[in-house]
Formats: C-alpha cells, sequence, structure tokens
C-alpha cells in the first residue's frame, strides 16, 4: 500500500487548509482558522508561516498575485 507522505496532516496544516478553501491573506487566515476552531486554535504568525512555507513547497498552496505588495494571498492548489 502506498501511503501519502502528507499524510497524517498537524492540526495548524489542517486548519490552514481549511482556511484558504477560498483565497486569503496571512491575517485573514488567522481570523478563519480561529472562527473555523470556535476560538479552540489561535495560531500565531510564526507557526502559521512555517505551516503556510511547509505546504508551498509541497504544491498543496500557491502564492496569488495581490493588489498590495505587502500583502500575500494564497489559495489551495488542485
Amino acid at each position: 500500500m502506498n501511503r501519502d507522505k502528507n499524510l497524517p496532516l498537524t492540526e495548524t496544516v489542517y486548519y490552514v487548509l481549511l482556511a484558504l478553501y477560498e483565497p486569503g491573506h496571512g491575517y485573514a487566515i488567522m481570523k478563519r482558522v480561529e472562527e473555523l476552531s470556535s476560538g479552540q486554535v489561535r495560531l500565531a504568525a510564526g507557526t502559521m508561516y512555517g505551516a503556510i512555507e511547509n505546504l508551498l513547497k509541497k504544491g498543496l498552496i500557491t502564492a496569488l498575485e495581490s493588489g498590495d505588495p505587502r500583502r500575500k494571498v494564497y489559495a489551495v492548489t488542485q
């Protein structure tokens, strides 16, 4: 049996992927995770950006063009 090397997901990665069902930037992701978890999970910026970096490397999310050069927007890939 071939196991997916991306599984199991950590709680942080799971919530970031779930939050990126709709494209969003860092602060929006942090707020969406808090909403989705009913306040049970509150991501620190370093934790979230570490998860985003890993997800980008694995090709599970992508960075999108944004109108603001200071703000990076991310979305889940196919």
